[in-house]
C-alpha cells in the first residue's frame, strides 16, 4: 500500500525521460528484423549444415523476439505509469489546495487535521460545523482515492516487471514469424496498465470527484470514449467531461434504439414497447437540438450534465455556460408536466435569459464574473391536464426520490471544483417541493434558494416548517408568488406540502408585480402560474425574472421585495 507521503513525492519525469532511452534501444533492435530474415535462409545454401544453422538462428530469433517484447512492454509500462502519476500528482495538488484554503492540513499518514475557523458568529455555528464536517469527509475521500490510484499503478507496474523478469511477456518458441516489430506489438499490449475502476454506483459526489481528479488526462479521455456510461451521470465529475461522455452516450443509445425499433416494426412487435422506444428517440432528438446550433454545430455554451433514458420518462440536465468555471451557478428544477421531449427546450431558453439578465446586472456594477444556469429534470414530474390541480401534484415517492438526486447533483457541482461557486437553487411548482426536500439534506453547497409558484417545500402533511429547515444561510431563502397563481395561493392552504411559503418564517418575499428597477427601468408584472421568467415582446423583464436573476447574481440588494 502506497502512503500519502510517498504519493506526494512521486515524480513522473523519471519514467517519462526513461521512455525515450528505452524507445531508442527498441528501434535499434527492430531495425535488425530484415537482416534476420536474410541470415535465416541464405540463398543457395542447403543440406544438414544449412538446417543446423537455421535452427541455431531460429533460437536466436526467438530470443530476440522475446527481448523485443520485453523492451516494448517496459516502454509501454513506463509511459503509462509516468502518465498515470500525473493524475496522482493532480489528486494530491487538489486535496492540498482544498485543505489549505479551508484551514485543514493533511498529515504525512493521510490523516485530516481541522485547524478550526476563528470568530464564527453564534447564529452560524451550526451551519459552519456541518460544512466543516463535510469538508473533512471530502478530504478523507480525496486522500483515499489518490492512494487507491497510486496503489493500482504500483501493482500494475510491478506485475509488468514481474512478467519481464520471469520471461513471460510472450512465448516466441516455435514461432515462424521473424518480425521483431510484431513481437514488440504483442509485448506492448502486455505492458499496458489498467485504468482505475470508478467508485460504486451511488457513491458520494466527493468520492467521485476524488477518483476523477486522481486520473490522468489520458485516462479520463479513455474512459469518456470507452465507458461514457461510467462518467456522464456521475455527480462530482467535471461538467465538461460529463457533457462529452453524455454526448457519446447519446449517439450510442440512438443507434441502439433505432435498431431495436426497426426489428420490432418488422416483426410486428409489442406496440407499448414501440411507443416507449419512439419516445426515447424523440427525447434524444430534443436533447440533440438543445445541444447544437441551428447550423448543426455543437453549441460550446451548453453542457449535457446528465442523461437518463430509463424509467417511465427520459431525464436530463442541460447547462447554459460553463459550470466548471462560472462564479455563479444556478440549478433550476421545473415542475408538473415537464418533459425532456416536450417543454425542456423552453426551460433551457428561459434559463439562458436568467443567465443574461444576471450577467447584465454584474456588468453594470463593474463585475466581470460569469454565470451558468442548469435546467435539471432528473426526476419524473407528475402529469395532468390541469397544471393548477391541487390534488396529485406530487407523490411523496417521486418528490422525495427527486430531492435525494437533486441534493447529490448540487453536491457534485461543488465537489468537482477547487473553489465553490455561489450556488443558487431555483424551483418552480412541483420543482419547488423537490428543491425543498433536496435542501433539507444539508451539505448541498447551496448558498441561496428561490422558489416560485410554490405549493410548499416539504414532503409530508401538516409540517410547521420554517426557512431554516432548508439549511441555507439565514436570510437566503426567497419566495415569489404572482397574482392569479392558484397553485401558489391555494395549494399551501391545505398544508399538504408544509407551511405556505408566502407565510413561512424566515422566508424573504419577493415581488411579481409591476415595479421600477433600482436603476429606474420599468419591470413588468407576472400573472398566473407560468410567467415567472417572462420577458415582454418589447424586451422588458418581468419583476419576478429580475428578482430571480438578482439572487442568482449574488446581488440581493437589487431585488424588489413584495409589499
Amino acid at each position: 500500500m502506497v502512503t500519502w507521503d510517498e504519493a506526494k513525492r512521486w515524480n513522473p519525469a523519471v519514467l517519462q525521460e526513461a521512455v525515450g532511452a528505452i524507445n531508442a534501444a527498441y528501434n535499434k533492435l527492430v531495425a535488425c528484423s530484415d537482416d534476420l530474415r536474410d541470415i535465416n535462409s541464405p540463398e543457395g545454401w542447403h543440406g544438414d549444415a544449412a538446417g543446423a544453422a537455421a535452427a541455431e538462428v531460429n533460437e536466436i530469433i526467438d530470443g530476440l523476439e522475446e527481448y523485443a517484447a520485453d523492451i516494448a512492454a517496459l516502454r509501454r509500462a513506463a509511459g503509462d505509469t509516468g502518465d498515470a502519476i500525473t493524475g496522482v500528482r493532480n489528486g494530491v495538488r487538489e486535496a492540498e489546495a482544498i485543505a489549505s484554503g479551508n484551514h485543514f492540513t493533511i498529515a504525512v499518514d493521510g490523516g485530516i487535521v481541522d485547524k478550526g475557523v476563528p470568530d464564527v458568529p453564534p447564529e452560524q455555528a451550526r451551519l459552519v460545523a456541518e460544512e466543516r464536517a463535510r469538508l473533512a469527509e471530502e478530504l478523507k475521500d480525496r486522500v483515499e482515492q489518490v492512494l487507491r490510484q497510486a496503489t493500482d499503478i504500483d501493482d500494475d507496474m510491478c506485475a509488468v516487471l514481474g512478467r519481464i523478469e520471469a520471461g513471460n511477456v510472450i512465448d516466441a518458441t516455435g514461432n515462424d514469424n521473424t518480425s521483431l516489430a510484431a513481437a514488440g506489438n504483442s509485448g506492448a499490449v502486455n505492458g499496458a496498465l489498467s485504468v482505475l475502476a470508478p467508485p460504486p454506483v451511488g457513491a458520494d459526489p466527493s468520492t467521485n470527484a476524488a477518483w476523477w481528479a486522481a486520473l490522468s488526462e489520458t485516462q479520463r479521455k479513455q474512459l469518456i470514449a470507452q465507458h461514457p456510461d461510467w462518467v456522464g451521470n456521475r455527480d462530482g465529475v467535471k461538467a465538461a467531461d460529463r457533457s462529452t461522455a453524455n454526448l457519446n452516450l447519446l449517439e450510442q443509445r440512438k443507434r441502439g434504439f433505432a435498431t431495436e425499433l426497426e426489428r420490432l416494426r418488422r416483426e410486428d412487435g409489442d406496440s407499448d414497447e414501440i411507443a416507449r422506444l419512439e419516445q426515447r428517440v424523440k427525447a434524444i432528438d430534443s436533447i440533440t437540438g438543445m445541444m447544437h446550433n441551428p447550423d448543426g454545430t455543437l453549441n460550446p455554451n451548453r453542457q449535457l450534465m446528465s442523461l437518463d433514458l430509463t424509467g417511465d420518462h427520459p431525464k436530463a440536465a442541460i447547462a447554459n455556460g460553463d459550470v466548471d468555471t462560472a462564479e455563479h451557478v444556478a440549478v433550476f428544477t421545473p415542475g408538473m408536466n415537464s418533459t425532456v421531449d416536450g417543454n425542456m427546450p423552453g426551460y433551457v431558453n428561459d434559463m439562458q435569459g436568467i443567465r443574461h439578465s444576471a450577467e447584465d446586472m454584474l456588468r453594470r456594477g463593474g463585475d466581470m464574473a460569469n454565470v451558468a444556469t442548469v435546467t435539471w429534470i432528473g426526476y419524473e414530474p407528475s402529469t395532468g391536464d390541469d397544471p393548477s390541480s391541487l390534488l396529485g401534484l406530487a407523490t411523496g415517492e417521486n418528490a422525495a426520490f427527486g430531492g435525494d438526486k437533486l441534493a447529490k447533483f448540487d453536491q457534485g457541482i461543488n465537489a468537482s471544483r477547487l473553489t465553490d461557486p455561489h450556488l443558487t437553487a431555483l424551483g418552480h411548482s412541483q420543482g419547488s417541493i423537490v428543491t425543498g426536500i433536496s435542501l433539507t439534506h444539508g451539505g448541498t453547497g447551496v448558498d441561496d434558494a428561490v422558489v416560485f409558484g410554490s405549493p410548499g417545500v416539504a414532503d409530508h402533511f401538516g409540517a410547521d416548517n420554517t426557512a431554516r429547515d432548508l439549511k441555507v444561510p439565514d436570510g437566503h431563502a426567497y419566495n415569489i408568488k404572482a397574482d392569479g397563481d392558484d397553485v401558489a395561493q391555494y395549494a399551501p392552504e391545505i398544508w399538504r406540502y408544509g407551511r405556505a411559503p408566502y407565510a413561512m418564517e424566515g422566508m424573504n418575499q419577493l415581488s411579481a408585480d409591476a415595479a421600477t428597477g433600482p436603476d429606474g427601468s420599468p419591470l413588468a408584472a407576472s400573472h398566473g402560474h407560468s410567467e415567472y421568467t417572462r420577458t415582454t415582446p418589447e424586451g422588458v423583464d418581468s419583476t419576478s425574472k429580475h428578482n430571480i436573476a438578482a439572487i442568482v447574481a449574488g446581488r440581493p440588494l437589487l431585488a424588489v421585495h413584495a409589499h
